[in-house]
């Protein structure tokens, strides 16, 4: 049983977005912060990295964020050739799943392949505890209740997730299989219906996969991710540093129109407030795991100014 819980949060040094923005008590009105907060920071356990991959102790963790990143369109590749179901009822949720593996004359090294699924829980489900649920306490779900599985790499997930528990040992794959065991094991996040975001987005380090999926309306005017900025480290902001201010402002009146065309001068509002909910959803679980990725950061902010200046400006056409 693994709980993520909340933390307590500091305000962050936020994206420098050079520039002018809208000032408007709106962030007020509506209870919402003006920037996202950023919790205190946690480096990923070395110990558990190690108990992973012996190899790799003493190692910088810079240099394994780097050999793992190296990786993602292996690993991509890898997965595709697993049959996983994408849900189960959680009464019925067993300790491990056997995945079988589509032969391939091209079959990628076995260190590409996931080595646990994680199935994911509100930590919001439990009654006594409103921001972390018990597993154990089996009850307070329905037994209809079904949930997601997301296939997902221990190694992955420690070098990013400083908050993340260690995970239990997966088999170890001798050669080639038909099939692999992979552990299932059951997370709670703040934000389940969001958690898709962020577990792709560590498994394939895409920040503009990530904001298109954010911002959907506005993904024709995203500028594409370049090999340079693919290539990048943790604490560099190459894709979000291609955005200039007026180029915030230009999506932001984009933003605002398509709000407009989908719901009329009446439901503008509310159409842009599920894009904060979303945006809010990410950033718990973000918080939660203990994700410093700085692009990752980078990605939110900037989607929160955008979607913060795109209901500015319905409020003043209103």
């Amino acid at each position: 049983m693994f709980q993520v819980a909340s933390r307590h949060s500091a305000i962050p040094e936020a994206l420098n977005l050079s520039g002018a923005h809208y000032v408007h008590p709106l962030e007020q009105k509506l209870n919402i912060p003006r920037r996202l907060a950023r919790p205190s920071f946690n480096e990923p356990s070395r110990d558990a990295i190690a108990r992973l991959d012996p190899g790799l102790a003493g190692v910088p963790l810079e240099y394994i964020r780097r050999l793992v990143d190296s990786n993602c369109q292996q690993m991509l590749s890898a997965l595709s050739l697993l049959t996983i179901p994408s849900a189960l009822p959680y009464a019925h949720l067993p300790q491990s799943i056997d995945a079988p593996v589509r032969p391939t004359s091209q079959a990628p090294d076995m260190s590409s392949f996931p080595t646990h699924v994680f199935a994911i829980l509100s930590s919001r489900m439990s009654a006594k505890t409103p921001t972390v649920a018990s597993f154990a306490d089996r009850h307070s779900l329905p037994p209809s209740t079904t949930v997601p599985l997301y296939p997902a790499s221990a190694l992955v997930m420690a070098v990013h997730c400083s908050l993340l528990p260690p995970l239990p040992q997966a088999p170890r794959s001798a050669g080639r299989r038909a099939a692999l065991t992979l552990p299932i094991v059951p997370l709670t996040v703040p934000s389940p219906e969001t958690y898709a975001l962020l577990h792709a987005y560590l498994h394939t380090m895409r920040p503009d996969t990530l904001l298109a999926s954010l911002l959907p309306s506005l993904a024709q005017s995203f500028p594409q991710l370049s090999s340079a900025g693919s290539s990048g480290g943790p604490n560099k902001l190459h894709y979000v540093g291609q955005f200039s201010s007026e180029h915030l402002m230009r999506l932001a009146h984009a933003l605002a129109g398509a709000a407009f065309q989908r719901g009329g001068a009446q439901n503008a509002l509310s159409g842009l407030m599920s894009h904060v909910k979303v945006i809010n959803g990410l950033w718990q679980n973000v918080c939660a795991l203990g994700v410093f990725d700085a692009e990752l950061w980078g990605v939110m902010d900037l989607a929160w100014e955008v979607v913060l200046m795109a209901m500015n400006k319905v409020v003043e056409k209103a």
